[in-house]
């Protein structure tokens, strides 16, 4: 994966900075067109960061999976108060929900410190229902104030 500069009056972070940040339980905002009408759809979504690839569940039946099914191509933002990664990427849709299962039990524990409460167990067998996205980044751009 290529690593840039995202705006040249500021540094771009590191790659242990990138890593950081993104191990951080913060949104992953992606951006992708509609599949109805072709108007620009932008939505933050829980997810894990590994071996290169974000890794998220949506509802199967929803807007964000059937958009990303139409066209799989998007924009993905991940940013705190004076550093971020930005980038385009490809998503990639799997509809097993066995896998979603997994994903949203990793997301929990990542976001809610555990998948034991009773929250958590209803999110994970509602994870039946959902697709998995991975996010393959094109290109990862940062900057740090």
């Amino acid at each position: 994966m290529k690593f840039r500069s995202a705006d040249p009056e500021f540094a771009p972070m590191h790659e242990s900075e990138i890593s950081e940040l993104l191990n951080q339980p913060i949104y992953l905002r992606v951006a992708m067109i509609n599949e109805r009408d072709g108007t620009p759809l932008v939505h933050p979504i829980w997810y894990y960061y590994e071996d290169g690839k974000f890794f998220a569940v949506s509802n199967s039946s929803g807007s964000k999976i059937r958009s990303l099914k139409k066209n799989p191509e998007v924009y993905f933002l991940v940013d705190i108060a004076d550093r971020g990664v930005r980038g385009r990427a490809r998503a990639k849709v799997i509809d097993d929900p066995e896998y979603a299962k997994k994903i949203t039990s990793r997301n929990l524990i990542r976001y809610m410190g555990s998948a034991d409460s009773p929250e958590a167990k209803d999110r994970i067998e509602l994870a039946r229902n959902y697709s998995v996205i991975e996010i393959t980044p094109h290109f990862v751009a940062s900057w740090k104030a």
